[in-house]
């Protein structure tokens, strides 16, 4: 731990905050602790040396622009609360004004959600604020924002379709572009004369090419398949971009290879002829499209007309390049290592590349950096020959680069959240550096450890034994004061393709887990956060694991690797531990109640499945003829909590949102009643019009304050 620890002291110092709450292990409030702003959303100026990204500080978004050379500073000035969230930051060609979409996210019956119960409509809507003094223009309801090269008008998304805003005194807007998909992926040619994008029809999707000047639509290459993420050449001359099978796996498949691979496409824009560049072999690792941790797979141009792409053709997440001037060529890999590839930005000029990746080139750090992120990078330009890390301080992600060169990223630690930092002769210097509230107690959290956590003696029944990783990786979070017994806690992410790490991950939903984990730890619990099969970060045998969730539930025998484990400490009472997890881990803490209430004396539950026949999207994978579909809906059953509600006997929190779009509401009430028939103590906290993950701060605040004291009134840390 010795050069983690070095790392973020180095980090700490170069954020320059000045934040002290009494010395190391005094007590602090949840929500002191969640009073950390978190910054998402980085992008680059296109010209000069600056950066835009959005605070979330208690639930209050803001959009702020800084640099190496110019002080950071709030564009926005929303002050509320609300649910409406930020997103889609789009810089005007020459830096002076910033477009954004604000606005809250759908709820479950398809419409903006409004957990805040704003007396109003709450549609998403598309802003340009200029960084001058002047007033924000409102271009009414869209997404996705666009600018055209002159700066005058703005392209963006409204239900569906492509839409044009000129700006000046007298703001117009009309319907650009009239198709019978759903618009997406815009992407302008270099000259700004045509536009490309994903008409998306249902299964399958195009990419639309429209002239602006002639106001005409094609497409190009139309096929079956999936056709996405359009590229422009840097001449304007061609455009990449990727083509999927229109058949696409069930969610629970573990698919590793395909008999019907994906391809790179390329279309001269001209005259339309189109051709696959690359197409990995059937029925060979890289023939299934990878998993990415966030957003789909992409391709980029490097400037000499190579075609940059994402594969798992050696088992892990890793870019690989083609040379699409030649027919048949091979393709190279770019980031050789057992690691993981995300968080890629090319720079405008196209000759560098740049990823955050959990992989070290030194042997001594390797197995810290898989719980870690840090920024490497790939020239093109006859450079230093392969990927260089940029720097090694902790976690380190969205790497971006300015009109001028400059270069920035999100930064984390184990003790602040992430926030914009440049780098300045190989060291972080953060772009803001006095943000944090003088309260938010950054001394007084813990370090968690890596922690390795050796797998249940044999492997799920149908899994084979050699796609069992020797050991899972979780971080432990130890109490900083008393000795003996203590109480303990086990977190299990979402996802499930999500996962923790040794500080606070990029995600909003995880930075406030991870928070939670340490005010659990001081309060007195041992807290262990697993990173189980079917997550990210470890390759594709761990990630695409075998008989998963409705198909088996094998993950649970990490569950139990896990509890095992932590009954072995020494520190901790076996008698009093605890599980909680939200989503998938809200999955995973159901079933640790029902199927061993022996071993969990308590859990908290937040919008778990607990039925996957309820779930909305069975339909997925409840697939084939009557007899077929009742047999994997009775696999389904026995992979679900309910499944084993008799043997539940450990009282439980339920929590829950009723218009959430990702877990049907009902899996909630529909166990909390079955439990309580069985007189299984049930409390419950229930957020009306809440989604998902949670839009309101305050919600989180009133969550994980009930998940405290509902663990140490049962528990008694």
């Amino acid at each position: 731990m010795a050069g983690s620890l070095f790392s973020m002291r180095r980090f700490l110092g170069l954020m320059g905050m000045l934040v002290v709450v009494g010395a190391q292990g005094q007590g602090f409030t949840l929500r002191q602790v969640l009073s950390a702003p978190y910054a998402l959303g980085l992008t680059a100026a296109p010209v000069g040396a600056r950066f835009a990204w959005i605070e979330n500080a208690e639930g209050v978004r803001n959009i702020w622009v800084g640099g190496p050379k110019e002080q950071a500073r709030a564009i926005t000035h929303y002050s509320a609360d609300d649910g409406q969230d930020i997103g889609g930051l789009a810089w005007a060609p020459d830096a002076g004004a910033v477009a954004y979409a604000s606005g809250a996210e759908n709820g479950a019956n398809g419409r903006p959600a409004n957990p805040a119960e704003l007396q109003r409509a709450t549609p998403v809507e598309v802003w340009v604020q200029p960084l001058a003094e002047g007033k924000a223009v409102d271009l009414g309801e869209g997404r996705a924002p666009l600018w055209m090269r002159d700066g005058k008008s703005l392209l963006f998304v409204r239900a569906g379709q492509i839409w044009i805003a000129e700006l000046g005194k007298d703001l117009k807007e009309r319907e650009l572009v009239f198709d019978r998909g759903r618009a997406g992926g815009l992407t302008l040619s270099p000259d700004g004369t045509t536009l490309a994008f994903v008409s998306g029809r249902g299964g399958h999707s195009f990419i639309g090419v429209f002239d602006l000047k002639a106001q005409t639509l094609r497409f190009l290459a139309p096929a079956t398949g999936r056709d996405f993420a359009p590229s422009w050449s840097s001449d304007g001359k061609q455009i990449a971009w990727l083509r999927g099978p229109f058949t696409e796996s069930a969610e629970f498949a573990a698919d590793r290879v395909s008999d019907d691979p994906w391809s790179v496409m390329v279309a001269d824009v001209a005259t339309g002829a189109a051709r696959a560049v690359f197409t990995p072999e059937a029925g060979k690792p890289g023939s299934v499209l990878p998993h990415l941790a966030t957003g789909e797979p992409r391709v980029w141009w490097v400037a000499d007309g190579r075609i940059v792409f994402f594969s798992e053709a050696d088992g892990w997440v890793h870019l690989y390049s083609v040379d699409s001037r030649v027919k048949n060529a091979k393709a190279v890999l770019l980031t050789p290592g057992k690691g993981e590839v995300e968080d890629v930005a090319m720079n405008p000029g196209g000759t560098t590349m740049d990823y955050a990746s959990n992989y070290s080139d030194s042997a001594a750090t390797r197995v810290m950096s898989e719980d870690q992120r840090q920024i490497w990078s790939i020239r093109f330009d006859g450079g230093a020959p392969g990927p260089v890390a940029l720097s090694h301080v902790s976690i380190e992600t969205h790497p971006q680069t300015s009109g001028d060169g400059s270069f920035a990223a999100l930064v984390s630690s184990d003790r602040y959240p992430m926030q914009p930092a440049t780098l300045v002769a190989g060291e972080w210097k953060s772009l803001c550096p006095n943000i944090f509230p003088s309260a938010y107690p950054a001394s007084s959290l813990v370090t968690p450890q890596q922690v390795f956590i050796p797998q249940v003696g044999v492997a799920p029944k149908g899994v084979s034994k050699d796609d069992v990783r020797v050991s899972l990786h979780g971080q432990l979070f130890e109490p900083t004061g008393g000795a003996g017994k203590h109480a303990a806690l086990i977190f299990f992410h979402g996802g499930p393709r999500r996962e923790m790490l040794l500080g606070y991950p990029a995600m909003g939903y995880y930075s406030n887990a991870y928070a939670m984990n340490e005010y659990l730890a001081s309060r007195g619990f041992v807290v262990l956060s697993v990173n189980y099969h079917c997550g990210i970060g470890y390759g594709m045998e761990f990630r695409q694991c075998i008989h998963a969730g409705a198909d088996g539930a094998s993950e649970y025998a990490d569950v139990l690797a896990a509890v095992k484990w932590l009954r072995a400490r020494r520190d901790v009472d076996a008698a009093r531990i605890g599980i909680w997890g939200g989503s998938y881990g809200g999955y995973l803490t159901a079933m640790a109640l029902a199927r061993n209430s022996d071993l969990f004396a308590a859990g908290v539950d937040f919008h778990g499945v607990h039925d996957w026949n309820l779930e909305d999207n069975a339909g997925d994978w409840l697939i084939g003829n009557n007899a077929q579909k009742d047999a994997i809906a009775a696999k389904a059953r026995a992979s679900s909590p309910i499944a084993d509600v008799a043997k539940w006997r450990s009282p439980v929190l339920l929590i829950h949102g009723d218009n959430d779009p990702e877990v049907a509401f009902n899996q909630t009430p529909m166990l909390a009643d079955a439990l309580r028939a069985r007189h299984v103590p049930v409390e419950e906290l229930i957020f009306p019009d809440e989604v998902h993950e949670f839009l309101l701060h305050k919600d989180w605040v009133a969550a994980y304050e009930a998940e405290a004291a509902f663990f140490e009134k049962v528990l008694k840390p």
